[in-house]
Formats: C-alpha cells, sequence, structure tokens
C-alpha cells in the first residue's frame, strides 16, 4: 500500500480505502458488543479479565472511526458510502461521534477531486 500523510500529527501512515476503513470499524463495533455482552453476564474474576480487553477494544474503535472519517474520497460513489456510513453511526447510537470526527468528516468530503 502507498504511504501518504493521513494524521494531523505529520506523522506518514498506511492509506486504506473507505471501504477497508469502514469494513475495520464494524469489526470494531461487532467486538465491542460481544465484549460488552460478555461483560454484563460475566462472574466477578471474569470481569477482571475482560475489562481490560475491552478498554484497549474501545481505543481501538476511536481510532478507525478517526481514521475512517479522515479517509479521503475518491469519486463521489465513495462520499456517499461514507456519509451513509456516518449517517448510520450517529442515527443508531453505535458509538459516539464526536464532533473531531465530524469535522474531519466535512474535510474529507471538500478535498473531493474534482
Amino acid at each position: 500500500m502507498a504511504v501518504e500523510l493521513a494524521c494531523s500529527t505529520g506523522e506518514a501512515q498506511e492509506a486504506y480505502s473507505v471501504v477497508d476503513l469502514i469494513a475495520a470499524h464494524r469489526r470494531a463495533i461487532s467486538e465491542l458488543e460481544c465484549l460488552g455482552k460478555r461483560l454484563m453476564h460475566a462472574e466477578e474474576a471474569e470481569t477482571e479479565l475482560i475489562g481490560p480487553r475491552l478498554d484497549a477494544a474501545m481505543k481501538d474503535e476511536t481510532v478507525i472511526r478517526r481514521q475512517a472519517a479522515m479517509a479521503p474520497v475518491a469519486n463521489v460513489g465513495e462520499l456517499k458510502m461514507k456519509a451513509a456510513y456516518f449517517k448510520r453511526l450517529i442515527n443508531n447510537g453505535w458509538c459516539d461521534v464526536d464532533a473531531d470526527d465530524l469535522h474531519e468528516l466535512l474535510r474529507s468530503f471538500a478535498e473531493l477531486p474534482t
């Protein structure tokens, strides 16, 4: 994969397509849901094991969501897909989309190549 600047800190990161990032985010949400259900039904000893895994999964989800918001769109089809996905995230309450994510999302739309 090509390396490009994809982070506000200026660090070089691998650039993934919008489709790949959306798929990765869906997997991250699924993992969070699974760990959350296990935590709710766990005994006290198991809770101590699941808790750190849940925290790590939450951090991963946040990073992937931000990467998906920042990912540049190559065409109108990707723009529509990305907009629809974030609309579902916001409307269905699947995760907390913060203002920085929305800012990066809108910035990626504004940079659509013509």
